[in-house]
């Protein structure tokens, strides 16, 4: 990914990175600005001591303004772009939770949590350093050219040359770079995947003494991690000193040019020793950018994912979501590839289970029912309107969902029923009772919690009750349940006013069922 593309997708998915960017490259313009003011001062007044003419008063004092200018716009660039950045990394990880958060469960969670942590951190960084470096890397040399054309045009054509095959040896080693720094990324997201997957398993694993095998896997992943590593390494020591040394070769070519010049008498001591002075000024925004680019290696591969997921977000409707439990119509849906065509009506206010063989695509009809998926083909009406033409955000708000495997957030059963709300702890205490739950509402929860898979669904749907949505979706809330559970389960349903749709194999004599079949 280019740093033009890089730049023009961020703006669009977090529009302040443009200030951050004009601010990084006008205390460039500031600093070059200050340092050719160095240059012409300084060379008038070494050539002034060498000559025995008398050093005017005003050169000293335009060589302490522009050291001073100088020294201040360096010294903010790295704050400002810091703090200009910052924000940027804010909008960018609010912007991504919200898609992952529109889309459900991501495929890879740890991989997604990586991105979402680290990554977007290291698109600051990037956003920070590399992208304003390599902006002045464009912006600055052409400066100091015209510069040293205007005070010398032989110098600033042979500058002009040297500038211009830098960017060539840039780009050859940069595509080297920047494959050795996405692979590096992609292994830091399967160390994540892999570590996560493990844990989560490693009872499994221990019981079917799997666990070694797991570890060396994990070790494995590991050292190919380390490896990658060291080849980002590699190609940024490589880039590096072939950017010194080409840039080191032209400012003695121009020196060994204006040392022949001078000597015959072609050139004036203070022309020279401008030029100079002022030449290594159009290639330190290259090494620059070059050093900035290696050390947010991580970063420069991150901003690509991070900006794909933001942009993966399907079309919103704008339609308010309905205030009353709605009718919906399922006209030829396809939830997903593979599955058959179901075409079905739940009129408002009612329960319905969704019945059928497993892998027929029951839990993808949820999905799609609640935003959280777009179908294959048909649509899904909502009282009559196309469910894609309603807003996202306002219809997720508007459904509650209880998963076949449902994630509780937070530390205790009253942080999990109340998910951010304002409910009194007797509220909380009186929706756990309606679904036969009977535990202290500082019960803990996250790994090694005592709450069985039962328990867990019934928590979930205590939660979606609780925030009384007009549509309730239910993915076998009955699993893993006792008789008296499971009738707890169903008289809590029964209350519920929503518009119901209950994935079941188990469903009630009397139940309007759906059935899916291949």
């Amino acid at each position: 990914m280019s740093a033009p593309s890089a730049l023009g997708r961020l703006a669009r998915v977090a529009p302040r990175a443009r200030r951050a960017l004009v601010v990084a490259v006008g205390l460039g313009v500031v600093e070059i600005a200050a340092a050719l003011a160095q240059a012409v001062a300084l060379g008038a007044a070494i050539a002034a001591l060498a000559t025995g003419e008398p050093v005017h008063r005003s050169w000293l004092v335009a060589l302490v303004v522009a050291s001073g200018a100088r020294a201040l716009a360096r010294g903010a660039a790295a704050p400002a772009g810091t703090a200009l950045a910052r924000p940027v990394r804010t909008d960018l990880r609010a912007a991504a939770l919200a898609q992952v958060v529109r889309q459900g469960r991501p495929a890879d969670p740890d991989a997604t949590t990586q991105l979402l942590t680290r990554g977007v951190d290291e698109v600051e960084a990037y956003l920070a350093r590399v992208v304003p470096a390599r902006a002045l890397a464009a912006v600055v040399p052409p400066l100091v050219i015209g510069f040293l054309l205007v005070q010398d045009w032989i110098s600033g054509l042979t500058v002009a040359l040297t500038v211009v095959l830098l960017p060539i040896f840039l780009s050859l080693l940069g595509r080297a770079a920047h494959d050795a720094m996405a692979e590096r990324w992609r292994d830091q997201q399967r160390l994540a995947t892999a570590f996560g997957d493990i844990v989560r398993g490693m009872t499994a694993l221990k019981s079917l003494n799997r666990s070694a095998r797991a570890v060396e896997r994990l070790d494995a992943i590991g050292e190919r991690l380390a490896g990658s590593t060291m080849a980002t390494l590699r190609v940024a020591f490589a880039s590096s000193f072939a950017l010194e040394l080409l840039s080191s070769l032209a400012t003695a070519l121009v020196a060994l040019e204006l040392g022949l010049r001078l000597v015959g008498g072609t050139v004036s001591l203070r022309t020279a020793l401008v030029v100079l002075i002022a030449t290594p000024e159009a290639y330190a925004p290259l090494r620059r950018a070059a050093a900035s680019y290696h050390a947010s290696a991580t970063g420069v591969a991150a901003v690509t994912d991070v900006v794909d997921l933001i942009e993966r977000a399907r079309p919103e409707g704008t339609a308010p979501a309905p205030a009353v439990p709605p009718r919906l119509e399922l006209v030829g849906l396809v939830a997903r590839a593979g599955v058959p065509a179901l075409s079905a009506e739940v009129p408002a206010g009612a329960l319905v289970v969704l019945a059928g063989p497993s892998g027929i695509g029951k839990s993808s009809v949820l999905a799609v029912l609640g935003g959280l998926s777009d179908p294959t083909a048909g649509q899904v009406l909502v009282d009559g309107a196309d469910l894609a033409d309603l807003a996202r955000d306002a219809w997720q708000g508007a459904v509650g969902w209880v998963a076949q495997e449902p994630v509780l957030v937070g530390e205790t059963l009253l942080d999990a029923v109340r998910q951010g709300r304002d409910l009194s702890p007797a509220t909380v205490r009186a929706a756990l009772a309606t679904v036969g739950v009977d535990l202290a509402l500082d019960h803990p929860l996250g790994e090694g919690a005592t709450l069985s898979a039962g328990q867990r669904r019934r928590v979930a749907l205590a939660a979606c009750l609780v925030a009384d949505p007009v549509v309730l979706l239910l993915d076998e809330p009955t699993a893993h349940q006792d008789a008296a559970s499971e009738a707890a389960v169903w008289a809590a349903l029964d209350r519920s006013r929503a518009t119901r749709v209950v994935v079941s194999h188990r469903p009630r004599p009397g139940d309007a069922v759906i059935t899916v079949r291949p």
